[in-house]
């Protein structure tokens, strides 16, 4: 009987040594015919551009809940299934907001000059009712406060911005030059570049690799 268990036991040890997986010269064979096909599919049918171009300069930008997110959502969906995928679908979900979209915002100061004003409208911002035209007023934010010295600085501006633009921040001052560097090569310098005697381009030697140390631990 123990010589029958013993049998028995080394067979069932074999059978879990035994590879149940091809050998490296059997799985050899498809890989070399699988990786160059993967290449030359990436190399001559990329979709990668195309699909970059479609999700970014046509359906660009994606804000979640707005049409533009919607249609390339709609989009993608079509492209999988043209691809040979059956499961591609939408699923919704609520993410506590409504749908959102700018669909257009201009604004222009009048006075005391008349320009345009660069400006973008900060998502899920409400639209006004037509067009509004107020006196500008400037608030300079406290850096840095806490939030009750914060919450402080605002009740002391609500009679000042009541009715009015807010501007927030300090002016950016522009430095202007009237005297830029001259961009046009002196003579000199055009001679020692491109001239008969010209000296050649100084590089960078190339910082030595350090040698470790003899006790160093090895990686």
């Amino acid at each position: 009987m123990l010589n029958r268990r013993a049998v028995a036991f080394c067979l069932i040890a074999l059978l879990c040594s035994s590879p149940l997986y091809p050998t490296s010269s059997q799985a050899q064979a498809p890989h070399e015919e699988l990786l160059p096909s993967i290449r030359k599919e990436e190399k001559d049918n990329s979709q990668i551009m195309k699909t970059m171009h479609v999700l970014t300069d046509l359906y660009g930008p994606r804000l979640t809940g707005s049409p533009n997110h919607k249609h390339a959502a709609e989009w993608a969906i079509k492209q999988l299934q043209s691809w040979g995928l059956e499961n591609a679908h939408l699923e919704s979900w609520n993410f506590g907001h409504p749908g959102w979209l700018n669909e257009r915002m201009t604004a222009h100061m009048i006075s005391p000059i008349k320009d345009v004003l660069t400006c973008e409208v900060l998502a899920w911002t409400p639209s006004t009712r037509g067009p509004v035209r107020a006196a500008v007023y400037q608030m300079v934010l406290p850096e840095r406060p806490t939030q009750d010295q914060f919450t402080t600085f605002l009740v002391t501006q609500k009679s000042k911005v009541k009715g009015r633009i807010v501007l927030a921040g300090k002016h950016t001052i522009v430095p202007v030059t009237l005297n830029p560097p001259n961009k046009r090569m002196d003579q000199k310098a055009a001679e020692e570049r491109y001239g008969p005697n010209a000296r050649p381009f100084s590089f960078r030697s190339p910082s030595p690799t350090p040698t470790p140390a003899a006790n160093a631990p090895k990686p």
